[in-house]
């Protein structure tokens, strides 16, 4: 009667020290490439100035500043960001601020419900009394769309996988 006790306790140890090294082996984390960041500003009043951060797996991988002038008609302006970081797989985070105001944080793998090879994305600024949200990214899986495109970053093969 004991041994089968102790036998079961050792049972329940052994499952539970498994689980827990499963729970640091990263195989299940999701990853992607950013292969071009632009900003978009909807607001027909006046231009602005914006901010963006880039992290891959928590280190900070560019940083820029765009000024960008008002929506006129149905023309939105824009700016592209140089694709300074290196285009490799990663966790992606975009960091955007209007007028050194209060940064907005987006993870880019929480935006989709896939683990896309590579995604593009844009920050978009739209004020007005009815947007709860002013700064919002959208993200897509189509970088191909945008090959040899300004601001795309070039692809692993074609930089010597730097």
């Amino acid at each position: 009667m004991y041994r089968r006790g102790f036998l079961c306790s050792l049972g329940l140890l052994a499952a539970s020290s498994f689980t827990a090294c499963l729970d640091r082996i990263p195989f299940s984390e999701r990853t992607t490439t950013l292969g071009r960041l632009t900003v978009s500003n909807h607001d027909s009043d006046s231009g602005h100035e914006f901010s963006l951060r880039v992290e891959r797996d928590g280190t900070v991988v560019h940083e820029s500043a765009h000024s960008v002038e008002r929506m006129e008609q149905n023309r939105l302006p824009g700016a592209i960001a140089d694709c300074t970081w290196s285009p490799v797989a990663g966790r992606y985070v975009v960091s955007a601020r209007v007028d050194r105001g209060e940064w907005h944080e987006f993870d880019l793998l929480e935006q989709t419900d896939q683990s896309p090879e590579c995604v593009v994305t844009s920050v978009h600024y739209e004020p007005g009394p009815n947007t709860d949200q002013p700064v919002y990214v959208i993200v897509r899986a189509d970088c191909d769309r945008y090959a040899g495109a300004v601001g795309r970053c070039p692809t692993n093969e074609s930089n010597g996988n730097r």
